[in-house]
């Protein structure tokens, strides 16, 4: 018998808590951690998800300020549901350490996408799991007051006013944004309700891209957490993978009752890695859809046609951030190391 088996037998175990004490322990913890138009044509929707860069590997910079570490990320309790677990990630990332960035420092975002294009696709084109994905790679950087962003055109550098910007994309905007899950709930229906129809799978992918898209401060980023913890239909996988086969953690939404949107953390430290569309059932896309119409040369209404169609288990957007970090000029990116 060794040593480990000698104490086992000769110490007592300690009694389990009582079942009351468990519940008021848990709620505790729960209560602690949750803290304080038109419609566009399916074309449309469809253009402003390709638009969208993702997620988020974290390059440590030398001269550059390091913005996305977080500490902790060990399981508090048990992922029973995806409430428990997102409340969980909301505790543990508004403990992170951050600074932030000046407004006249630059946030950089490498992005690569795999993908489906729409240009040059004929009409009742099939995708299915065999279909190749075309890779793209861009560099972009936002000022952090969101008055210029940068990028390249055919390897130049190019700077611009960004016009109206939301928060998704602008540092400035995403520190001004509630703290409450439900005033920010409010706030995102509010502020996309004059652009497109707003529902609760347009609130889950603008999520998606506000983490993804820039850095978030911790007590926003915590709030965005809850706030998915309130949208129906929200599930947590705990055993997912990315789209470079690491283990993720998945947080995920069925849209349009066929694409599954999946916001991809590290499962330690709940750093946004990026987000992934992939359709759980077959889908037929016809023109014009449902709610709209649409009209040939001569003024009369266009028969509906196939527009394209996708095969189950067929992967339609992966976006992966593959370096973050504030520099101090535009054209800089962050040291890998």
């Amino acid at each position: 018998m060794n040593d480990i088996e000698t104490l086992r037998e000769t110490w007592e175990r300690p009694a389990p808590p009582a079942p009351g004490a468990r519940a008021a322990a848990r709620a505790a913890l729960l209560a602690r951690a949750a803290g304080p138009p038109r419609r566009r044509s399916r074309r449309s929707l469809w253009a402003v998800r390709a638009l969208a860069v993702a997620a988020a590997t974290v390059v440590i910079a030398t001269g550059a300020t390091v913005v996305q570490t977080v500490t902790g990320g060990e399981s508090a309790l048990p992922p029973a549901n995806a409430q428990v677990v997102l409340t969980r990630i909301a505790a543990a990332v508004q403990e992170k350490d951050f600074t932030p960035p000046r407004d006249d420092q630059w946030i950089y975002i490498e992005t690569r996408r795999q993908g489906h294009l729409f240009k040059g696709m004929p009409r009742g084109a099939r995708f299915t799991p065999r279909t190749p994905l075309r890779t793209d790679v861009s560099d972009f950087w936002t000022r952090a007051d969101g008055r210029r962003v940068g990028y390249l055109v055919n390897g130049r550098l190019m700077t611009s006013n960004p016009g109206e910007r939301t928060p998704e994309n602008t540092y400035a905007l995403l520190m001004a944004l509630p703290t409450d899950p439900d005033a920010l709930l409010a706030e995102f229906r509010k502020m996309h309700g004059t652009y497109t129809r707003i529902d609760d799978d347009y609130i889950f992918e603008r999520f998606a891209v506000t983490l993804q898209q820039s850095i978030v401060p911790p007590a926003q980023e915590a709030a965005i957490y809850r706030a998915l913890a309130k949208i129906p239909g929200v599930t947590v996988d705990e055993s997912g993978t990315d789209a470079d086969g690491r283990p993720a953690l998945s947080v995920s939404r069925v849209a349009d009752g066929w694409r599954k949107v999946e916001i991809l953390l590290d499962p330690v430290t709940y750093a946004s890695r990026g987000w992934r569309e992939t359709a759980v059932a077959d889908h037929d896309e016809m023109f014009p859809g449902p709610g709209t119409e649409a009209f040939d040369k001569d003024g009369k209404r266009e028969t509906p046609y196939r527009e394209w169609s996708i095969e189950k288990g067929t992967t339609w957007n992966v976006y992966t951030r593959t370096a973050v970090g504030v520099v101090d000029q535009v054209g800089q990116k962050p040291r890998r190391g």
